[in-house]
């Protein structure tokens, strides 16, 4: 036998300390999660994470209090910060693929929330002219309009459905690969089934921005890591509102031109989808598009009244705009403000036929309505 071959014992003790060692650091990188519970430990990726407001703890035990139990857990695990850093990297940086079942990839780093909240993983169904409504719907949906267009108009309000267009029916071309047009969306079926009196109503804002798209090439309408409009979307948006609302307005004010207002352009960490949703800040090269007015309307902007209650006024203004929408509503309120006293906008996705009762007859009235429309433009 050579030397070569001849090795040393390995010692009992050293075997056990080892065995040892393995059993203590996975029992530490399991437990340490639970251990520090509540610390999110430090952020490694560029800019700032954005997470929800974290979940309280269920106040009793009902159906759901499990499901509401692991959402508390989760967001006070320890570490939270680091884990959601190294998934992050793991599911986007080395498989390329969103975090989120709602969010398609699309082309050149655009990205597009889901049009079927119903499905997931998401495959952009009305995108692709899959998803239609039924009679019966179509049905309620035209008799609702005209119901409330009808009681409005019986107290002089002015009133209009802006229905606003989602990325995909802008910017379709970075979703689909289509040689020519996009298929009929479930809204443009819908449009053409309903009645005049009814799609008199509407007011569809697609074309008005497919236009705009091409007259500000490379400047865009809306960022590719955000699901919303940005400011220069939300003024094409308003523009069209306009065009539909100002004949029966006193006056019959003009639309305000764009000169009226600066551009200011720049990247930035990312939208809802890049930053809230993907946990990704400054990974996505994007550019955002704001707006301000060249003369300020009044210093003090929009004013917060309650938690679903916002008012813009503007003292050279005439009568008042009230505005129920979503989240999209947001950002189109600074250009109605050039034209009204006042501009109430209301997080809700119904007519409030009761705060109508508490606003004066000299309103007119827009509403975004999003309950039914989300994702169907």
């Amino acid at each position: 036998m050579s030397e070569s071959q001849i090795t040393a014992p390995v010692l009992p003790s050293v075997c056990s300390v080892t065995r040892r060692l393995t059993v203590i650091t996975f029992f530490a990188i399991v437990l340490a999660p639970v251990l520090l519970l509540g610390y999110d430990g430090p952020w490694f990726g560029p800019g700032d994470i954005s997470v929800r407001n974290r979940a309280p703890f269920p106040e009793k035990f009902a159906p759901g209090a499990f499901r509401l139990f692991d959402t508390w857990f989760a967001d006070r695990v320890g570490f939270r910060y680091p884990l959601i850093y190294v998934g992050t990297n793991f599911h986007i940086g080395v498989l390329h693929r969103p975090l989120d079942n709602h969010i398609v990839f699309g082309r050149d780093g655009w990205m597009y929330w889901t049009d079927d909240r119903e499905t997931t993983p998401a495959i952009m169904a009305d995108a692709r002219g899959k998803l239609r409504f039924k009679a019966k719907e179509i049905e309620r949906i035209d008799a609702q309009l005209q119901s409330a267009h009808g009681q409005l108009a019986a107290c002089g309000i002015a009133s209009a459905v802006l229905i606003a267009p989602n990325k995909q029916s802008v910017y379709g071309e970075f979703l689909l690969n289509v040689p020519a047009a996009a298929p009929p969306t479930r809204l443009d079926a819908l449009l053409d089934a309903l009645s005049p009196a009814a799609r008199e109503t509407i007011v569809d804002a697609r074309e008005t921005m497919r236009t705009a798209k091409l007259a500000h090439a490379p400047m865009r309408l809306f960022n590719k890591t955000e699901t919303h409009w940005n400011d220069l979307g939300a003024y094409y948006a308003y523009a069209a509102v306009m065009q539909k609302l100002a004949p029966a307005l006193p006056g019959n004010p003009k639309i305000r031109p764009l000169e009226e207002f600066e551009f200011f352009t720049g990247p930035y960490p990312g939208g809802d989808m890049g930053t809230r949703v993907l946990f990704s800040p400054w990974r996505f090269a994007d550019e955002n598009v704001s707006l301000a007015p060249k003369v300020p309307i009044s210093r003090e902007g929009q004013v917060q009244i309650d938690w679903t209650h916002f008012v813009y006024r503007n003292p050279n203004g005439k009568g008042r705009l009230v505005l129920f929408g979503d989240s999209f509503a947001a950002q189109i309120v600074q250009f109605f403000a050039h034209h009204f006293e006042e501009v109430h906008r209301y997080v809700g996705e119904t007519f409030n036929g009761p705060l109508f009762r508490c606003i004066s007859h000299r309103s007119y009235y827009l509403k975004r309505w999003n309950a039914i429309w989300t994702g169907c433009s």
